[in-house]
């Protein structure tokens, strides 16, 4: 194998192991899959029931003793304080599909709201949460103590069209409620917005939480294991061909 095919393939390599987990992820201006839930009262309910106003979708898991409920709360005061709450509709699914029942959606909701007119906390079983999550660009991993994850809120449009992927910083910001404005064009140019799907996968797969602070850090012990799971893949296959290459001027010797 020559040089540059040697570097085109490590280069494909690469791209496959940063961008196989983007490729499911919805771009702006596309239109959600109607993904089926169950609401807190136990009530089916589709992605597509809440068309017609802006709808935010977020994630969180009822066990979560941090940042889900940093994020939900960041959610409700955006809601109150900008008076958005009768301008949208809200939808927080638990992803923790083994505990996050309607019964503990319920129970974490009502942590948040005195009623769910507006805004409901769903749940759904194992395949469809992977759909869906997959679909928001949204990407969580198992620990000891729970899960890490990103906080994060979609904005999607009254059509159903993603319009945008914000962080909790720039909802705190006042972001929100321009998106929220913004979507009700759907002529906006954010409906054609480039995605961030593998600067946001690396930012979500490559940060954790920190308790002490209450932010997200890049998690270095992760990005070692990267590290060293490209090193350990490129000396297996120089290891390869030096082998390869070693047989056949062996037996161009013996010829």
């Amino acid at each position: 194998m020559s040089a540059v095919a040697t570097k085109a393939f490590f280069q494909i390599l690469l791209l496959f192991f940063f961008c196989v987990g983007a490729s499911a992820e919805v771009r702006p201006g596309e239109k959600m899959r109607d993904h089926s839930l169950v609401s807190q009262d136990g009530q089916p309910v589709k992605v597509s029931d809440f068309q017609g106003k802006p709808l935010v979708l977020s994630f969180v898991y009822s066990q979560c003793s941090h940042t889900c409920g940093t994020l939900t709360e960041t959610l409700k005061a955006a809601f109150e304080g900008q008076g958005l709450a009768r301008k949208l509709r809200s939808l927080t699914v638990g992803f923790d599909h083994l505990n996050d029942s309607p019964e503990a959606m319920k129970e974490y909701g009502l942590k948040f709201v005195d009623s769910f007119e507006g805004w409901t906390f769903a749940s759904g079983d194992a395949r469809t949460i992977g759909s869906l999550t997959a679909d928001a660009g949204f990407f969580f991993r198992r620990t000891e103590s729970g899960f890490d994850h990103p906080n994060i809120a979609l904005v999607i449009g009254p059509d159903g069209r993603l319009f945008k992927r914000l962080h909790s910083g720039a909802i705190e910001n006042g972001e929100l409620a321009k998106a929220l404005e913004d979507s009700l064009d759907p002529g906006h140019e954010g409906y054609g917005a480039r995605p961030d799907g593998l600067l946001g996968l690396l930012s979500y797969i490559c940060y954790t939480y920190d308790e002490e602070t209450g932010t997200y850090k890049l998690d270095f012990t992760f990005l070692m294991v990267v590290a060293l799971g490209i090193i350990v893949q490129a000396s297996l296959v120089g290891f390869f061909y030096y082998i390869r290459y070693s047989v056949r001027k062996r037996q161009g010797q013996g010829k």
